[in-house]
């Protein structure tokens, strides 16, 4: 398909299947259409793509991506105008505590200036993604390591970062799970059997979400029904949720409907997404053609049987601005619970649109949103502000040093002891 083609296909699906088209009209293409060719280089052309889609100003769930392109294998944080390397494979030619100065030459204001519209997030610790970008488009970067200033060239990495899901006993009554996805299954399944019963049996639990990338919101369910106090069900709760709609245009239902199918097709798939996947078919065919339609959900309908128990007395959630998607949604759902506090940062907050759909174009592929929060209309989306922590812990580079939040957590269980 040639990229002519392609960005046209692309403007027709942002302005009638994207389920932002209600509140994102995104900027006049003509001029993009001026500039794309069917010979232009792979990365002019992610540029302009990506500098029109950057214009709907959603961050994560609209996104265009080179097939070939591997992972980054680096992640960047942005603090007090000031950007650092916060993970990185040893490939990409960057060490975790770099701090970026400039980019051929260029201070990062100078070529923040230069690329004006390349940027989605109106905060600029949200901006890390197209940081990175513009990193692997620089012929040199210049880093402060180790007190000393330094010229390299920054390199995609040949793998992505490992993904850490894994649990462990802090002290005899503090458990730590750690969570970066709800996307392996099968590693979140092997983790629930190995840990949950323990949890069950244990005073403070210490979730991290911290680096989630977001997934299946029906894995996290086992954690969720640990928030609720004992003897309790979802019934006792005031979730406050304004729900979602869903623009169930033709094309968007066809689309979704293969997702599924491939899904479903996983080896170890659990019978909660099972159920979850089952749900959203469902809708989708009854839906089909109808535009937006309110999308109903009942938690205590989808949990009848679930109470809670004795145990954990206590549950803190460590979050930060890497949370994203159902990741986002775990740290929403858990400051509902009156055992849970949250700590560390706001979330990524991208849930105003999700449920999103692929559209594959041969050597690329677009992701676009087909669902719309409705707090969006009462003036509560959660666009460049996240799920807020019940008590924020500002980032700073002794983060290097230490598990500042960690730390923070276990003060806490602390002072309640000593009380």
């Amino acid at each position: 398909m040639k990229k002519t083609d392609i960005f046209k296909d692309i403007v027709w699906i942002m302005t009638h299947d994207s389920s932002t088209v209600k509140d994102c009209k995104g900027c006049n293409p003509q001029p993009f259409l001026e500039k794309i060719t069917d010979d232009m280089t792979e990365q002019e052309f992610l540029y302009q793509v990506r500098t029109y889609l950057a214009s709907f100003g959603i961050i994560g769930h609209i996104s265009f991506h080179d097939k070939k392109s591997g992972p980054k294998g680096f992640l960047l944080r942005i603090s007090e105008q000031e950007m650092f390397v916060e993970e990185a494979n040893q490939d990409t030619g960057l060490q975790v505590g770099d701090r970026i100065l400039s980019l051929d030459g260029m201070s990062l204001e100078q070529v923040a200036l230069q690329h004006p519209n390349y940027f989605i997030s109106l905060t600029p610790e949200r901006r890390y993604r197209e940081w990175a970008d513009l990193l692997l488009m620089a012929e040199q970067v210049t880093v402060l390591r180790d007190g000393q200033e330094m010229s390299i060239t920054v390199r995609a990495s040949q793998q992505a970062q490992k993904a850490q899901i894994f649990w462990k006993e802090l002290e005899s009554d503090i458990l730590y799970l750690r969570l970066d996805n709800f996307m392996d299954e099968e590693a979140i399944n092997r983790l629930y059997q190995e840990c949950l019963q323990k949890i069950t049996e244990t005073e403070t639990l210490i979730i991290d979400v911290r680096y989630n990338n977001g997934g299946t919101d029906s894995l996290y369910f086992p954690l969720l029904h640990l928030g609720l106090e004992e003897g309790k069900g979802y019934d006792t709760l005031d979730l406050q949720d304004d729900g979602m709609e869903i623009l169930y245009t033709e094309g968007n239902v066809d689309r979704r409907l293969k997702d599924f199918e491939t899904w479903l097709q996983q080896e170890n798939i659990s019978p909660d997404t099972v159920k979850l996947i089952e749900d959203f078919r469902n809708n989708l065919l009854q839906n089909r053609g109808k535009g937006y339609v309110r999308y109903q959900d009942d938690q205590d309908e989808l949990f009848p049987g679930v109470k809670g128990g004795h145990y954990p007395e206590q549950i803190f959630v460590l979050s930060d601005i890497y949370c994203a998607s159902s990741g986002d949604n775990f740290v929403k759902m858990m400051k509902n619970f009156k055992k849970v506090t949250i700590i560390g940062r706001p979330t990524l907050g991208i849930l105003d649109y999700s449920n999103c759909c692929k559209v594959d174009y041969d050597d690329y592929f677009l992701m676009f949103p087909t669902s719309r929060w409705l707090a969006i209309d009462k003036g509560k989306g959660m666009t460049d502000k996240g799920v807020l922590p019940d008590i924020e812990v500002p980032w700073t580079p002794a983060h290097f040093e230490r598990d500042v939040d960690l730390d923070k957590c276990l003060e806490l269980i602390e002072m309640k002891r000593k009380h």
